[in-house]
């Protein structure tokens, strides 16, 4: 059986269905606590764009759209371009996740968190963003995940730095015992109307692998469930020293060293980097976010990018953004056969609408985003 797709239009404000439309060429993808985002493009020479409502559904900045795979909802954002090709006589939209709304937010008031779980600060920071005036895009909280996270932390966001809502909440899922999160969608139980909510997971999301767990996807090449993969090595993003900058200014400015010994000891060049986290007045979380880094990048990052068939066991929809799978692999690159669990830190789905979907995993041992 055919899958079907369905691309609603509405209204940022209101959430209200203000369109549907027969979307070609479309590919979105979700990335762990990042936003994923989509495009699509619209034949216009090929539909009665008044009785569809297109000029007015597809306003940039204005409109979002939802993603519906079989009566599901597997995608949803805010329209942030759209742009018209007279050749072709095509509409082209770009889309973020829901989650990129909120960094085009600020921290416009002082807030002082103290020894408070950092689910409840990132949920507050978002609460915050979406009780001021013309600010609620409809965001509601919590509907799966975990509330509480018995991390307390102290934190300051001061006005006059107008700190970017969503770096704010990265932020904090960042540091060393931080958190998932992302704002999910789904029909609502009763109306059966498109709602999306603010969720957090701690210690992270996802199923976790357990050997022998039967839940836990596997994805084998050659002679498996893999059309394809990519295994890039990037040296430029490595740093085994971070020096995390904190809050105050010129001497008074807090500034922590991270740092991977194990990494020069073993040989390795000394390679630096900052990273700025200017509402951090606490030098002990300072401290423990340039460790956090500075062992996370220590090393170019093992990343593999595979290329699986929806329709084929995994089936696309049992495995989801954050989930273990184990990875097999016996060829030319790895001869003596590469066994190990990689974390699904990014998806990419092209529906195909003149041939199979295709599925595109982006995997990363440990909790690393996309």
């Amino acid at each position: 059986m055919a899958t079907t797709y369905r691309y609603l239009f509405v209204d940022l404000l209101s959430n209200t269905i203000i369109g549907e439309l027969p979307l070609t060429g479309v590919g979105f993808t979700q990335q762990l606590n990042q936003p994923g985002s989509f495009q699509g493009h619209l034949l216009l020479s090929g539909v009665n764009a008044d009785k569809y409502n297109v000029e007015l559904s597809t306003i940039p900045a204005h409109c979002g759209l939802y993603v519906d795979r079989d009566g599901i909802l597997v995608w949803g954002g805010v329209i942030w371009g759209r742009s018209y090709n007279s050749t072709s006589q095509t509409l082209t939209f770009s889309a973020q996740e829901w989650i990129s709304y909120f960094d085009h937010r600020r921290i416009t008031q002082d807030i002082q968190f103290t020894n408070t779980d950092q689910l409840l600060v990132a949920k507050t920071l978002i609460e915050n963003a979406q009780n001021a005036t013309y600010g609620d895009i409809g965001v509601g909280y919590n509907s799966a995940g975990q509330t509480s996270s018995g991390v307390l932390i102290d934190r300051v966001y001061y006005n006059y730095e107008l700190k970017n809502v969503f770096q704010a909440v990265q932020d904090l899922s960042r540091q060393g015992d931080g958190f998932d999160f992302s704002i999910d969608v789904e029909y609502d139980a009763i109306t059966d109307l498109p709602v999306k909510n603010f969720n957090t997971y701690y210690p992270r999301s996802g199923l976790a692998y357990s050997f022998g767990d039967p839940n836990v996807p596997v994805f084998t090449f050659p002679a498996g469930n893999m059309v394809e993969y990519e295994y890039p090595e990037d040296g430029s993003v490595v740093a085994n020293t971070v020096y995390a900058l904190g809050a105050g200014s010129n001497e008074g400015k807090l500034i922590s060293l991270g740092q991977d010994t194990s990494k020069l000891l073993a040989g390795w060049a000394l390679l630096e980097t900052t990273s700025n986290y200017s509402d951090i007045t606490d030098v002990t979380v300072l401290q423990q976010l340039a460790n956090a880094q500075s062992l996370a990048t220590s090393y170019p990052p093992t990343v593999l990018k595979v290329v699986v068939p929806a329709y084929v066991d995994p089936v696309f929809g049992t495995y989801q953004l954050g989930d273990d799978a184990r990875i097999i692999i016996t060829d030319s690159r790895f001869p003596n056969t590469l066994d190990e669990i990689y974390r699904i830190v990014g998806l990419t789905v092209q529906p195909g609408e003149d041939g199979p979907e295709r599925v595109t995993l982006t995997l990363a041992q440990g909790a690393g985003e996309a």
